[in-house]
Order: structure tokens, then C-alpha cells, then sequence
């Protein structure tokens, strides 16, 4: 993993500011996730960091400083790293609906899959919840 930081050295939009403006992190599987540092702030995910620097650079204005850390060792216990898994997978299929909101082309039946598919992952994560409930009552 990897931790980052925007540094703006010129606003062009006005709405950022200069200075550390937003912090990411790159996970292992080269998806990044960027909040934004500011009043408005908000939550982006990237499928690198090469193209979180092509939308963001602003022609070098931008600053990404990288700081790398050597990734925790694994102490989840099976049922979370199951839990978290599906949460992973609710968030590249989350993903992958924003990309075809945006794309004028769409794949055939993309949408409708795609939708399905998160649909299906969260029923799958709400059911684990529940069990576990029933059984800590």
C-alpha cells in the first residue's frame, strides 16, 4: 500500500485551494481511493494512480507526493476477511457502474449485470450480518 498527498501550487478552478489539497491511498491491487481535503469533500476511486495523476496533475500544478508503508500482516479472521472480500468486490462492481454512467458506448446488458451483481453482494453481506446477530443475541 501506498499513501499519497495532492500539493497545489495553483488553484485554476477555485474551489480546491493550494497547499495539501486531497489524501489517497493506493491499494495493493493498484486501486486508489482520493478524498478531497476541503469543505466540499468527497470520496473518488481510481483504477491506478496513473490515472488519478492524468486527471489531476493540472500540467504539473500538482503535486503527488507518495509515501510508501509496508502492508499490515494478516490478522483477520476468516469470516472477516470473507466480509471484507465482498466488500471489495461491492466496490469494483460500484466502480464499474460509475465507468458505464460516463461512457457513451455501453456494453450491452452491462448496466443490468453490473446492477445484479451489487445487488447480489449486498444481499450476500446482509445475510452473513444477520446470521452473525442471530447467533450474538
Amino acid at each position: 500500500m501506498k499513501l499519497f498527498h495532492f500539493y497545489r501550487s495553483e488553484d485554476q478552478s477555485g474551489v480546491s485551494g493550494t497547499g495539501l489539497v486531497a489524501e489517497g491511498v493506493q491499494l495493493t491491487n493498484g486501486w486508489c481511493v482520493l478524498r478531497w481535503i476541503s469543505s466540499h469533500s468527497s470520496l473518488c476511486f481510481y483504477q491506478s494512480i496513473e490515472q488519478v495523476r492524468a486527471i489531476h496533475s493540472h500540467g504539473g500544478k500538482t503535486e503527488i507526493l507518495v509515501h510508501e508503508i509496508a502492508p499490515l500482516p494478516k490478522l483477520r479472521t476468516e469470516t472477516g476477511s470473507k466480509r471484507f472480500e465482498i466488500l471489495m468486490q461491492i466496490i469494483d462492481e460500484a466502480s464499474r457502474l460509475t465507468v458505464f454512467a460516463e461512457e457513451k458506448s455501453r456494453p450491452e446488458n452491462g448496466v443490468d449485470t453490473s446492477t445484479l451483481r451489487l445487488r447480489s453482494l449486498i444481499d450476500l453481506l446482509e445475510e452473513d450480518f444477520s446470521t452473525r446477530s442471530k447467533w450474538s443475541a
